[in-house]
């Protein structure tokens, strides 16, 4: 057994470069969703990103042996441990700090480097590989300093507490760390456990490494501090969203914008101007009952900052939004109110709560999708619409606004709307702004407001054909 390094500080550098490793592969996940989107496709670069250079460190640190390098100096395996750590520490610093990673998108995205897989891959190597290979040597390192140990059951323990400190990465900085302190105080953790492992593995506390290591770590930690996010405008930085509060001047009055993952989620200017596809939705659906006698039950999924229905005093109103966050931010910044009597908010994930609900709705009102790099994969599906089918009685109307091609140019577009009128029959699609429908660009996109009224008799789909033509039976008779 090693002398100078004692069994407990062997096992606690394994569970803390496990925590680090997962911890800093789901950090990486969640602060590139405001630049490339948080698509399984994007997420899978990542992952394999961590996993590939992780089995190849296991490889290499199995490799090593201790000896005079190159230029004469001694390598021992402490020394190979603190110097990976260090090294891992110094690309991390940059590829995991918000403030940063902004800077790496921009130029990227400056010079023309558009595609959002080829970001997420760039980011990937240039970020996660290396550090992620150096910690993976980390434990075929340690387990050097178990000689005399039997084999089989050294693994096992080593085995047991590198999964806990995986497991710890997972579910702690998640769970309790990124909801309670925020993602960007997150990251500051992992280099101040990174720092402590550089200095618990030195023989020297104060050698020029450490001191080097102690300075990355307090710029670190200025870099995800308040202040920086502030020069962002970011209010909140949960595992769900990157929440920007903007102010702008919008035909001569302040508008107050709330931003999610670098999406314009909702507006409202001091006169009480939204976005215009919350305009349209609301002239079409809401303004015709908002003095009604007999209240209706609204659901509005996607929440933003609760403008739709915002002055509707009448009807009754649901909103669903994962992020909890989003009442107290939209009340203090944007509504500069509280949400009326009439409007209750659900923070939990909306096909959760539609399994669990046995209420039907007289208006459904589908926000979700802020855009196509942050499309919710899981509600644009023929399996969500058809769930929020059932939550309909007759004469109930759904209504979803998506940004989308106007013109069918993208494969996404045509999809999307194949799924929704696969499930919803007579449906309508309006686009809300001006668009020049000879323009071929795929990436042009607007608002698109799918509007659905659903009549729960109108069971067929006839066609009028040459052969069978019913439509005198069907045309108005007054």
């Amino acid at each position: 057994m090693n002398k100078t390094l004692p069994v407990f500080a062997l096992f606690l550098v394994i569970i803390l470069e496990g925590y680090v490793v997962l911890s800093s592969e789901l950090l990486a996940i969640r602060q590139t969703i405001p630049f490339v989107g948080s698509g399984t496709d994007t997420v899978s670069i990542i992952i394999a990103a961590v996993l590939m250079p992780l089995a190849f460190g296991y490889q290499a640190g199995g490799s090593f042996r201790p000896g005079f390098k190159d230029n004469g100096q001694y390598q021992s395996i402490r020394n190979k441990l603190t110097q990976n750590i260090f090294i891992s520490m110094c690309i991390l610093s940059i590829g995991l700090s918000y403030a940063l990673i902004n800077v790496f998108f921009a130029g990227a995205i400056k010079i023309g480097i558009s595609n959002r897989l080829i970001l997420t891959c760039l980011y990937s190597l240039i970020f996660l590989v290396i550090p992620v290979y150096l910690l993976g040597q980390t434990i075929p390192l340690i387990s050097n300093y178990f000689g005399r140990e039997k084999l089989s059951k050294v693994t096992g323990k080593i085995l047991f507490f590198s999964t806990f400190g995986s497991f710890l990465g997972a579910v702690f900085s998640t769970l309790v760390l990124m909801a309670y302190i925020g993602v960007h105080h997150t990251v500051s953790i992992n280099f101040i456990i990174l720092t402590g492992l550089i200095i618990l593995l030195s023989k020297k506390k104060f050698s020029e490494r450490n001191i080097i290591a102690i300075a990355i770590a307090a710029g670190t930690l200025f870099l995800n501090s308040d202040k920086i996010m502030d020069v962002f405008g970011v209010v909140e930085n949960n595992k769900y969203n990157t929440i920007t509060y903007i102010e702008t001047q919008e035909n001569g009055e302040l508008a107050r914008h709330l931003v999610l993952n670098n999406n314009s989620s909702s507006m409202l200017t001091e006169s009480g101007i939204k976005h215009d596809y919350v305009e349209y939705i609301e002239k079409i659906a809401i303004d015709p009952i908002t003095n009604g006698t007999s209240p209706k039950d609204i659901l509005v999924i996607g929440a933003g900052a609760f403008t739709v229905g915002l002055d509707d005093e009448t009807n009754n109103y649901e909103y669903l939004d994962i992020d909890s966050s989003l009442q107290k931010i939209s009340e203090d910044l944007i509504l500069k109110k509280p949400l009326g009597k009439n409007k209750t908010f659900h923070p939990t994930p909306a096909r959760a709560f539609l399994t669990q609900t046995n209420k039907t709705y007289d208006l459904i009102i589908l926000d979700t999708y802020l855009g196509a790099l942050t499309l919710p994969e899981h509600l644009v599906t023929r399996e969500f619409f058809e769930q929020i089918k059932s939550k309909l009685h007759n004469g109930s109307v759904v209504i979803a606004n998506f940004i989308a091609s106007p013109s069918f140019n993208s494969a996404l577009s045509r999809n999307l709307d194949n799924t929704i009128r696969d499930v919803y029959p007579n449906v309508s699609r309006q686009v809300i702004d001006d668009y020049n429908i000879w323009d071929t660009s795929p990436d042009e996109t607007e608002n698109i407001i799918y509007t659905y009224k659903h009549h729960e008799d109108a069971k067929t789909r006839n066609v009028y054909t040459d052969n069978k033509n019913r439509v005198f039976y069907d045309k108005p008779r007054q």
